[in-house]
């Protein structure tokens, strides 16, 4: 055996290969090719696999699709050299590697097996503490000591209803295309951007109130929109492996798209690009590191704001002079 010429799945795992014994090799979809690929967006002879003086190439058949390699597109009738690493080749919507017997073959990977139920279960576990303390947390702050308890229980149902039916849903489209469900895949993907979420929300609003920096916390939703972007990479990643960059720049995308229509909310409704009207979340004083401000600079700080302020008043006064607008 020459050489191997394999079709792969989504997930990069081989699905069946033709061993090579001889030059030339014919692939396509029609059943006198020495291998048969049932793509309706495959010709009947697509390409070729042949060696000359030059060394392997494929060549490309009568096909209006072409071939592509890596990233390349190839039309009918042109050659590809077949170097010295294994040749990936997309055809139709089918992915095919060219493994050579003078190909190096590469290094075993290791295989991260747990030792143990626990080894594999307690970043998960631990995280999954950390969010619940997290929302306990969140929710005795936000709700009277007499409601307290009936607002836990709801909140924790309608958290935990959510997050497996968000995990339930990832997993269904990983294994309607990888094969593989990658249930607690998902589940810790989800747990860590939760976590994160809250960290980067805590860290911001902290630095905002011992550094006097108001517009830290004010901007604090540009970093949650970047975690949650990471989450949906992550997510993203258990169902199509292929294409890492690509799914990168799609998450990107989303978040770059995301915070501008923030912003520009922001700015129709609150005539600022920021999220707070004002800082309204207060920390130990011991906490504070800025240094205090004295009433009368305080006020002095508040003069420019008079003309702001004339200015909306004259436009609310300007927009009460219509038709009926004044009943003298």
């Amino acid at each position: 055996m020459i050489g191997l010429l394999e079709v792969l799945d989504r997930d990069e795992h081989v699905r069946h290969y033709l061993p090579i014994a001889s030059w030339p090799v014919r692939a396509g979809r029609a059943i006198d090719n020495d291998l048969v690929i049932d793509d309706p967006h495959i010709a009947p002879h697509h390409f070729q696999v042949d060696a000359d003086e030059s060394g392997v190439f494929v060549l490309v058949g009568d096909t209006v699709n072409g071939l592509r390699v890596g990233g390349k597109r190839f039309d009918a009738g042109q050659r590809i050299a077949v170097g010295d690493t294994p040749l990936r080749l997309a055809v139709g919507e089918s992915h095919l590697c060219l493994r050579l017997a003078s190909h190096p073959v590469q290094a075993e990977l290791p295989l991260h097996t747990p030792h143990s139920l626990w080894h594999a279960a307690w970043p998960t576990l631990a995280a999954f503490v950390l969010v619940l303390a997290a929302l306990l947390f969140s929710t005795w702050l936000d709700t009277d000591p007499d409601e307290w308890t009936r607002a836990l229980g709801s909140t924790l149902v309608a958290a935990l209803t959510a997050g497996l039916a968000w995990c339930a849903g990832w997993s269904l489209l990983s294994k309607i295309f990888t094969r593989r469900s990658h249930f607690w895949w998902h589940v810790r993907v989800l747990l860590l951007g939760v976590l994160a979420i809250d960290v980067a929300g805590a860290a911001t609003r902290l630095i905002a109130f011992s550094l006097s920096l108001p517009v830290v916390s004010d901007f604090s939703f540009v970093l949650s929109y970047a975690i949650a972007a990471a989450m949906l990479y992550f997510h993203v990643l258990g169902v199509e492996p292929r294409h890492p960059a690509r799914m990168r720049a799609v998450a990107v995308g989303i978040f770059l798209a995301g915070t501008a229509l923030s912003l520009w909310f922001n700015l129709q409704n609150r005539d600022q690009l920021g999220e707070e009207l004002y800082m309204n979340h207060l920390f130990p004083p011991a906490l504070r590191l800025a240094r205090p401000v004295d009433s009368d600079r305080f006020v002095r700080g508040l003069a420019p704001l008079q003309s702001r302020l004339d200015e909306k008043a004259k436009k609310r006064d300007a927009g009460g002079d219509g038709p009926g607008g004044d009943e003298d």
